[in-house]
């Protein structure tokens, strides 16, 4: 392959958010693939496996150009030929509150341009090990990380299975652009600029806003996990409900959570907006390891219909039509598509402008089944994605199934809830999620 790689529209606004995020005194902008094991990994095996990987496929040696080129120009990765995997780390605790402590303190360590993945494993007594991938999110999004644990899992003895091949490994939203002329693209990106300006024209508010005293350098995660019956259930809610678009009834059931936050402190925004990622890869038979292959949508609930169940599964369903006849997530990847050629500040002022100075509401995601079921010969008893907290928004809720169950990760700024408002989320979610009577919107979580 190419001894450089440019960053796509999507890489580029995760590094730029990452950059944003440390400005803040977050970490940065990097995430999680969590593995749970039955059985123990052998360390050393292991760190056999890596180094193999990491010979096998020159994107393991990625790291950002620091070069003036780099610097000055459009960012990219270059392959450093001379790298070696990363040592896996092994980090011993007692008990399930220690594991989930573990992890949350992964999230808090640095995964930077210049070391843009790394492996760990954690370790309790009699019990299975946890696997974690820690990679920059510019490096790849949730299903390439899925795809990519997996293969670093996959094969027998201490090596990977062969790689998939150079032009299946990676992929870009920008080719969708391809075949498009100069205005053609302008013409998309100023449909997205009206499109985001509109949404802008009444006020959002985020928690981290609606909490100016908190500086929440940090990422907390409550997880809900569902059972298989439990599952079913929500299902058959969404056969019975959205039609099929089980990530409409997920995007109403974590604004229900946010807004209740917010109206617990006082708050009570006129509408939310929520940006939806959407992934470009196929159906079936994708084998992308890394780049962000997606666009994002924004949609917005207004407070008049978040909690009447027909009228927001219609509104998202009517802006999800918008959003396809007019060629809203086409728009959204020309935007960032010329935005990345913008100096820094530019890129970090326009972003600012339509909902002054919030990214969001809050932040959804459903990368969906997640595939891997093996690693290192050892089973997968259950497997999520895990990014780190945005702040603003501070708020974010990430769904995943493993094995046919539906779990998901409420990830929040530290100190942005009580931690009884904490300890209460995963409930409340599974209510939403499930239909059944939830806390009133003008009480607690």
């Amino acid at each position: 392959m190419t001894s450089t790689v440019l960053l796509g529209g999507i890489d580029h606004f995760h590094l730029m958010n990452d950059r944003a995020m440390r400005a803040r005194g977050q970490a940065g902008n990097h995430c999680l693939f969590v593995l749970e094991l039955d059985g123990r990994l052998d360390l050393g095996r292991l760190a056999a496996r890596l180094e193999r990987a990491t010979r096998a496929l020159p994107e393991l040696r990625f790291r950002l150009d620091n070069s003036v080129l780099g610097r000055v120009g459009r960012p990219r990765w270059v392959v450093d030929h001379h790298r070696r995997a990363p040592e896996p780390r092994l980090h011993e605790v007692a008990g399930e509150r220690e594991r989930a402590a573990r992890i949350e303190a992964l999230l808090a360590e640095r995964i930077s341009g210049e070391r843009p993945w790394a492996l760990d494993v954690v370790r309790g007594a009699g019990e299975g090990d946890t696997v974690v991938l820690r990679h920059h999110h510019a490096l790849t999004d949730g299903r390439g990380a899925d795809r990519l644990v997996a293969w670093l899992g996959s094969g027998s003895g201490d090596a990977p299975d062969d790689p998939p091949l150079r032009q299946e490994r990676h992929d870009a939203p920008e080719r969708l652009l391809g075949a498009m002329g100069r205005d053609e693209r302008l013409a998309l990106a100023r449909a997205y600029k009206a499109h985001v300006l509109a949404l802008g024209r009444a006020p959002i508010l985020s928690l981290a806003r609606a909490c100016p005293g908190v500086r929440a350098a940090t990422s907390r995660v409550a997880r809900l996990a569902l059972s298989a019956e439990e599952t079913r259930a929500f299902d058959l809610r969404v056969r019975q409900r959205a039609r099929l678009a089980e990530t409409s009834l997920m995007l109403i059931a974590a604004a229900r959570l946010a807004d209740r936050a917010l109206v617990a402190r006082g708050f009570a925004p006129p509408h939310h907006v929520v940006p939806l990622p959407l992934s470009l890869d196929p159906k079936g038979g994708a084998r992308r390891l890394f780049g962000n292959h997606l666009t994002m949508v924004l949609l917005s609930l207004g407070r008049d219909e978040l909690y009447d169940d027909a009228r927001a599964v219609a509104r998202v369903a009517e802006q999800q039509r918008a959003m396809v006849r007019d060629r809203l997530d086409l728009a959204m990847i020309a935007a960032l598509d010329l935005a990345r050629w913008l100096p820094g500040p530019v890129y970090r002022w326009l972003g600012d402008q339509p909902f002054e100075g919030e990214l969001a509401s809050l932040i959804v995601s459903n990368p969906g089944a997640v595939t891997v079921d093996r690693f290192a010969g050892l089973p997968v008893r259950s497997a999520y994605p895990l990014p780190a907290v945005v702040t603003p928004p501070g708020f974010q809720v990430i769904f995943s199934r493993f094995g046919g169950r539906l779990s998901a990760s409420i990830v929040y700024g530290d100190g942005l809830l009580r931690p009884d408002e904490a300890a209460a989320m995963p409930g409340a979610l599974r209510a939403e999620l499930l239909g059944e009577p939830a806390a009133p919107a003008g009480g607690g979580v």
